[in-house]
């Protein structure tokens, strides 16, 4: 069988708690021909030494090549794991979180399986998201419910504009994407995977969906937690800007009013909210309808899911 190498990209910043267990859980991997890829985007205390050390005392044949990069400035998530795209070496690249962890020792052995079977460019699956102990269970995400979108990319497309459900921690790519499209867009700080996804599959590349889990993801990233990070929103802002509102044509125009709803509600004069909620009454209808929603659903979870 081909083994065409795979390259493992973890990015950190000022958090290395659980670091040497995402490595393991690579280390743990059964597939032959791996190469790892540690960037810490200019972390305080990153002792690189030590990682390369751990590396090199606890790495197994599968590994083949590994590598620990320590920025001299902050460069932000997309730019740092656009570098390291450059550095790698491998036919696919796979990302993990510093917090997080493979499912199990089959994840990279699946998925070369999956790209090399259907010639994809990117492939996706479930994530198993967990408390900080990853020990307690949450849920599983994508709900089976949006499966059926991975055959059509105009419904694909519309359903993200609503909100991104694809998890970018259990995401992995061919090198032939980056390629074929350019590196992720560096006008993002922290959104490495949500615009990418829209501008592809507006493009018409076929994003396939694995059945298994990739990802045991770990609660309380940047992107989970509650306090609310001002670089994150001016990305949110941009996408709607650059991804969605270009594009009506391809969303209804009850989606695209919400979208326009959105966007200027996020970044005109909080004076002028109270008109603007007037104006787009419908939106905001919807908007209340939906969060209702889903808080009877995270009730429902709780309540009968432990």
């Amino acid at each position: 069988m081909d083994h065409p190498l795979v390259s493992v990209i973890i990015l950190t910043y000022n958090n290395f708690n659980y670091l040497e267990q995402s490595i393991n859980s690579v280390l743990s991997q059964n597939y032959p021909n791996i190469e790892i890829i540690i960037s810490d985007d200019c972390s305080k205390d990153f002792n690189k030494s030590s990682f390369e050390k751990y590396l090199k005392d606890n790495m197994r044949k599968n590994i083949v090549d590994y590598k620990v990069i320590q920025n001299n400035k902050n460069l932000g998530i997309v730019k740092n794991f656009n570098n390291s795209i450059k550095i790698s070496r491998g036919d696919y690249i796979v990302p993990l979180d510093c917090d997080d962890c493979f499912y199990d020792e089959n994840v990279i052995s699946l998925l070369v399986k999956e790209f090399l079977k259907t010639g994809a460019n990117i492939i996706t699956g479930y994530m198993n998201e967990y408390d900080q102990s990853l020990m307690k269970f949450l849920r599983r995400s994508p709900e089976k419910n949006k499966l059926k979108l991975f055959n059509n990319m105009d419904k694909l497309f519309e359903e993200l504009c609503r909100r991104n459900f694809i998890a970018g921690a259990c995401t992995s790519y061919s090198r032939t994407l980056f390629e074929k499209y350019g590196y992720l867009d560096e006008s993002y700080t922290f959104l490495n995977d949500y615009p990418q996804f829209l501008k592809l599959v507006r493009l018409g590349e076929r994003i396939y969906f694995i059945d298994a889990t990739i990802i045991k993801y770990r609660l309380g990233g940047i992107s989970t937690g509650k306090a609310i990070n001002p670089a994150f929103e001016e990305d949110a802002n941009l996408v709607l800007k650059k991804e969605i509102l270009p594009y009506p044509e391809k969303i209804g125009k009850r989606l695209y009013r919400e979208k326009v709803y959105d966007y200027r509600r996020r970044t005109e004069k909080k004076s002028q909210l109270f008109l603007l909620s007037i104006q787009y009454i419908d939106a905001v209808v919807i908007k209340i309808i939906a969060r209702v929603k889903a808080y009877i659903k995270n009730l429902f979870i709780h309540k009968y899911q432990f």
